[in-house]
């Protein structure tokens, strides 16, 4: 493919449909939501135009040039050619049901001088509202190509690709209002007036409403933005989902084990015994294996997560928790990084950069951490499966979709005072105030979906190919050597006494897999994974753990879904063959050096809590580095929450166990 002619910046509010239009007409699939603050930084691809390719720049969602936070300063710098060339032309998009509030953008944008096209998008929920703009109105009104698109469904692409040559061709501006693009001049009260003015007088004769009917979406608000009743409807559809993850997944789960557990039979069934065969057995396949059985569950979330934010639920979370948010001298924009950092903490905290501020962004950052991402699901699930039996509350509520409820609601509430205190002693001023845009609702855009549930479940099978692969080797290892003679000898006698003595072959098997079982258990408390583990054994005793849940949760340091992967190669490296899907079965039969379980629900609730608190993540604290611009924050989050997490772990398993819970 040639070299792109020209670079042309893809432009507009947040909400409007910019990053669809960029992946419709790119074919790179960015992430999009449907609330303000998701697209933190920008993207560039090559959008095949009818005299040949262009550079297409995503930028980020912006209400202004004047620059009020981070993302909109990264607009300002890439349309300067401070980020990167400057383009030589623009594509604005403008949200057809909602047309006043995005032209005082365009004002500013067409400011700029240079060719722009105008992308007239959401034409079918402007219909649904009563909105009608007339395009070709519009267009004499502005001097710029106006087209009218649907993104979502790729209608209008061609004809937009048409006009942006034309455009880039012509080098012809459209005609904005004359008044000052950014600086203390754009933000004067006259400045944003005469903007306002400027967009209603283009829109005459060129907009029509239609009052005839209350909208749908103010009937379903009445409701889900009612102090109580949106409330209550928020923990409801989050019980809902998390029921759902575990019955809609558990039979993809099953399926996922026995794929799994065929596969790596396949893999070892050709290998003689020895080294080889028990690093690809008790290292790779128990390790990896053993989280890619979750991937189901993974896919369930983020395809509930997904729904919601296409279909416009997300924003209305936002503002529900804005009054909750105002009394911590934050703001409803801070919920939604934090909303982010439920898939992952990495895009939770890039979306701080919508928030002017800098201390709320700060705070909201450090805090970002303690929502329960996808990477936690797994532990929790895998706990709350082998040691809960499911029973059903009020006769329908799992209490495991209850538990589960509660340890992702366990980051929210922590979140509330440990962001009032740091508020406090940044010594901040009141919250700053919230303004969001509630879109109207729609049908979630299935491609939309489908794609946003597929690249999560890529990134989480990478790391599961990475990672997590590499630290089960590294554990493995650990826990194979050294392999002394004084433990292998008596063993290697008792199994040939066996094998010579009479009686049925079935008794004998049993009894010399016994044997094993107890020769691996030896050999593990011998090796140097079990002298580091028994080493730091009593720093963890508060919480109920013995010295291999100590070991795999350390591992877990520098990614949280190591944890599954560790544990797999941990037991079932003292049980034999490893199987993935096992894994459940291999903690209940775990036992410690006096035979008592090694596991109970109070050491399965204190792990659960300490991981749904601790900052097991480097990715995550190399970001908070980056975006804070020191050092300290990361070593400050970490410190902070590690605390946080065994103080709330050991609370936890003191109280369990006082219940008569283990």
């Amino acid at each position: 493919m040639s070299e792109p002619r020209f670079r042309v910046a893809l432009a507009g509010n947040p909400n409007v449909g910019k990053t669809t239009l960029f992946n419709a007409l790119t074919g790179l699939n960015q992430r999009t939501g449907n609330y303000p603050g998701v697209t933190v930084a920008w993207h560039a691809g090559v959008w095949d135009l009818p005299g040949g390719p262009a550079e297409l720049v995503d930028l980020p969602g912006s209400y202004s040039l004047s620059a009020l936070s981070p993302d909109e300063s990264l607009v300002q710098r890439l349309l300067q050619g401070v980020e990167g060339p400057a383009p030589q032309a623009l594509l604005a998009i403008v949200d057809a049901s909602n047309p006043e509030r995005n032209l005082y953008f365009l004002s500013q944008l067409l400011d700029l001088g240079l060719p722009t096209v105008v992308a007239l998008n959401m034409g079918d929920v402007a219909e649904a509202k009563g909105i009608s703009v007339d395009a070709a109105a519009l267009e004499r009104a502005l001097g710029a190509r106006v087209v009218p698109i649907q993104a979502h469904r790729r209608v209008g692409l061609g004809e937009l690709g048409r006009a942006m040559e034309e455009a880039a061709a012509a080098g012809l501006p459209g005609r904005g209002p004359g008044l000052p693009v950014s600086g203390p001049g754009a933000a004067l009260p006259e400045t944003i007036r005469g903007r306002y003015e400027w967009a209603r007088a283009r829109l005459q004769g060129a907009l029509t409403r239609s009052r005839a009917r209350q909208r749908f979406s103010d009937r379903v608000d009445q409701v889900l933005t009612h102090r109580v009743w949106g409330l209550l409807a928020l923990v409801v559809i989050m019980g809902f989902i998390f029921q759902s993850v575990f019955t809609w997944s558990q039979p993809l789960m099953d399926g996922v084990g026995s794929a799994v557990s065929w596969a790596g039979g396949m893999l070892l069934r050709p290998l003689p015994p020895g080294i080889l065969k028990d690093l690809l057995g008790d290292g790779v396949v128990a390790g990896v294996g053993s989280i890619l059985v979750f991937l189901p569950q993974i896919a369930v979330l983020f395809l509930f997560i997904a729904i919601l934010e296409d279909c416009g639920y997300m924003a209305r979370s936002a503002f529900l928790m804005d009054r909750l948010f105002a009394k911590l001298g934050l703001s409803g924009r801070s919920f939604i990084p934090l909303l982010s950092s439920f898939a992952c903490a990495v895009p939770g905290i890039l979306a701080t950069r919508t928030i002017a501020d800098r201390k709320e962004r700060l705070t909201t950052m450090l805090v970002a951490p303690l929502m329960s991402c996808s990477a936690r699901l797994p532990v929790y699930t895998v706990l709350i499966a082998a040691f809960l039996p499911g029973r059903l509350v009020l006769g329908f509520i799992d209490e495991r979709a209850l538990v589960l409820l509660g340890l992702y609601a366990l980051g929210l509430a922590v979140a509330v005072p440990v962001a009032w205190l740091l508020r406090r002693s940044m010594k901040a001023g009141g919250a700053a105030l919230f303004l969001i845009e509630l879109p109207g609702y729609k049908w979630p855009d299935p491609g939309t979906v489908a794609r946003r549930v597929a690249e999560q479940c890529r990134e989480f099978v990478a790391n599961a190919g990475t990672i997590i692969l590499s630290v089960a080797v590294v554990l493995w290892v650990l826990g194979a050597f050294p392999r002394p003679a004084s433990v292998t000898a008596p063993f290697r006698a008792r199994r040939a006494a066996l094998e010579a003595a009479p009686g049925p072959a079935s008794a004998r098997a049993e009894a010399l897999a016994e044997l094993e079982r107890r020769e691996q258990g030896a050999l593990l408390r011998q090796s140097w994974l079990g002298r580091m583990g028994r080493a730091i054994e009593p720093a963890f005793e508060p919480l109920g753990w013995d010295w291999r849940v100590t070991m795999a949760a350390l591992a877990a340091f520098p990614a949280r879904e190591v944890v599954i992967g560790s544990m797999g190669t941990i037991f079932d490296a003292s049980g034999g063959e490893g199987d993935p899907g096992g894994l459940r079965q291999a903690l209940v039969q775990a036992r410690r050096d006096d035979g008592t379980p090694v596991f109970s629900v109070a050491v399965a609730l204190s792990l659960m809590v300490f991981f749904a608190l601790c900052a097991q993540c480097a990715s995550t604290l190399a970001v908070i580095r980056r975006e804070s611009g020191h050092w300290g924050w990361a070593a400050f989050t970490f410190g902070y929450m590690t605390a946080l997490a065994w103080g709330a772990g050991a609370l936890v398993f003191q109280a369990a166990r006082a219940l008569g819970l283990g």
